[in-house]
């Protein structure tokens, strides 16, 4: 039988039996850990070895998937009572799900698709309703309405199965007698390096909840695994035909690692040692540097060493020493400063260029800042150039035309590779870990 055309509850009993068979033992270790572990986070491939018409199910109705699953693990015996309601979660989805931002179309809405990205917006833990508890202001009958999305649902009338009196009225809701989760909401753009020249980032809104939430950051690079669907756009009070791209969020993997895995083939290894034996490497190096610019051959040594970049080391107190070199070209204008950060920029896998004229501490730092749109006039916490650029190379052109004290604020990011922000209530420490190329021209030049 097709799964397509099957009932929710065969559907339920295939997972229940997934989960006796091959998952006892960490559905166990996650009951026994709640509330610090409120998820089974599974492998797709762990399901698609087990069932390939499962997983395949899963990938094209993930809501009504998930939800099987989750009712099938109520069922499950666990060694705790009573047994806690885990979430159902999935990781690591297969290449050809992985969707770039720019590539999404109205077909994957509904999908469960993985999306690569920086994180640039994140806002404040709120509480979610997920369960609302109303009271009929007829005869006094707590009536319960499970919530979904981010539109209040209230009782079409006074449930009689509650105990209600099974009229049409008004309703009041009871927050204590409400159950609530947290939520959150982050805003991912497309990673630098994978846009083509002079293109413009495009961004994703996506939503957290419950266990997935205040473990991100702005600045951080991850791969969010979720469900595609579509949210109206209003005009006012006017309900509109066009729908914004959001996202739930089922896992969320962040990456530590400083770029993605290059493919290398035989010939390519071959050249690199080739290469490597070369007594007059260090100068062939150099002289790939902007080729189009005559000399400089000291600068270019100095900007070949840091793209190669140092190694941080640390301490046994603790403490951590940065390896990025950062470095400062003066010199008279016209002289290539801004080319060669052109080039730079281009030429390391993951860069930022900004000019320092048209750039505020804010912006090449971090800010708070209040968005109507996504933050719903809350203030929301927004990556700057420096934080965007953690793990690469940051190039400011024009730092003598920076406010003095706009550039004070490249201070603890240059030297503790880390910014901090305390304003409207938000306090967080961001990451900078990168190599700063700067370019200014003398006074009076």
């Amino acid at each position: 039988m097709q799964l397509a055309d099957a009932s929710l509850g065969t559907l339920i009993e295939k997972w229940e039996r997934f989960f006796y068979d091959y998952c006892k033992e960490e559905i166990d270790s996650a009951a026994l850990m709640y509330p610090e572990k409120k998820s089974l986070i599974l492998d797709y491939w762990a399901i698609d070895t087990h069932d390939a018409e499962m997983a395949e199910f899963l990938l094209e109705k993930p809501y009504i998937s998930i939800y099987a699953a989750e009712s099938a693990l109520k069922k499950i015996d666990m060694p705790v009572d009573p047994p806690p309601q885990l979430h159902f979660r999935v990781k690591n989805l297969p290449e050809i799900q992985k969707i770039g931002i720019r590539d999404l179309r109205s077909q994957h809405l509904g999908k469960f698709i993985a999306v690569d990205g920086l994180v640039k917006k994140v806002t404040e833990v709120r509480p979610k309703l997920e369960d609302a508890a109303f009271q009929c202001l007829r005869c006094g009958a707590i009536i319960h309405e499970p919530q979904e999305g981010n539109i209040l649902k209230e009782p079409l009338e006074c449930y009689e199965d509650q105990g209600g009196c099974g009229r049409r009225t008004s309703f009041r809701l009871l927050t204590e007698e409400s159950k609530f989760i947290d939520s959150q909401k982050i805003e991912v753009q497309e990673n630098p390096e994978e846009l083509r020249g002079g293109a413009q980032p495009l961004r994703l809104t996506i939503y957290l909840e419950d266990d997935l939430v205040g473990n991100i950051v702005p600045g951080d690079r991850v791969t969010v695994n979720g469900i595609l669907h579509g949210q109206q756009r209003r005009r006012g009070m006017i309900k509109l035909t066009e729908f914004n791209k959001v996202m739930d969020a089922s896992t969320v993997e962040q990456k530590e690692q400083a770029f993605e895995e290059v493919q290398i083939t035989e010939e390519d290894e071959r050249k690199i040692i080739e290469l490597s034996k070369d007594p007059l490497i260090y100068n062939k190096i150099r002289d790939s540097i902007a080729p189009t610019i005559y000399g400089l051959d000291k600068e270019k040594d100095a900007l070949a060493l840091q793209l190669f970049g140092g190694v941080a080391k640390h301490m046994p107190d603790g403490t951590r020493i940065r390896g990025d070199i950062h470095i400062l070209l003066v010199g008279d204008p016209g002289t290539a400063k801004s080319q060669l950060l052109r080039y730079i920029s281009l030429l390391a896998p993951r860069s930022i260029y900004t000019s320092g004229k048209s750039s505020s501490a804010a912006g090449l730092t971090a800010s708070a800042v209040r968005s109507d749109e996504f933050g719903e006039g809350r203030w929301t916490l927004e990556a700057g150039a420096l934080v965007l650029a953690d793990l690469g190379v940051a190039c400011v052109d024009e730092l003598d035309k920076m406010d003095s004290k706009d550039r004070a604020a490249l201070h603890q990011a240059m030297e503790q590779q880390e910014i901090s922000v305390a304003k409207a209530g938000i306090n967080a420490t961001l990451k900078s870990r990168c190599s700063l190329l700067g370019a200014a021209n003398p006074k009076f030049g």
